[in-house]
């Protein structure tokens, strides 16, 4: 598997996944593949903002490049 080093690289990570791994994952129940291959046949590539939908939602979260890599910036409370 493959983890973004950091927010701007979210998108190019989780389209790697997608060309590479999820036809071939085995935990993937045949059904979700199925839905996954034709939705796949049928959308567009390279939507305009959709890299930076990535970044945005990542900071929505709370997610935050640092020389690490990327972490929450408010750690979560501990239970």
């Amino acid at each position: 598997s493959t983890f973004p080093s950091s927010l701007n690289r979210i998108y190019q990570s989780l389209t790697m996944m997608i060309r590479d791994h999820f036809e071939i994952c085995p935990a993937m129940p045949s059904e979700l593949k199925a839905k996954y291959k034709d939705l796949r046949a049928n959308t567009s590539q390279g939507i305009d903002g959709s890299k930076q939908y990535w970044v945005d939602s990542a900071k929505r979260l709370g997610l935050v490049d640092t020389d690490s890599g990327i972490f929450f910036k408010d750690a979560p409370p501990q239970t």
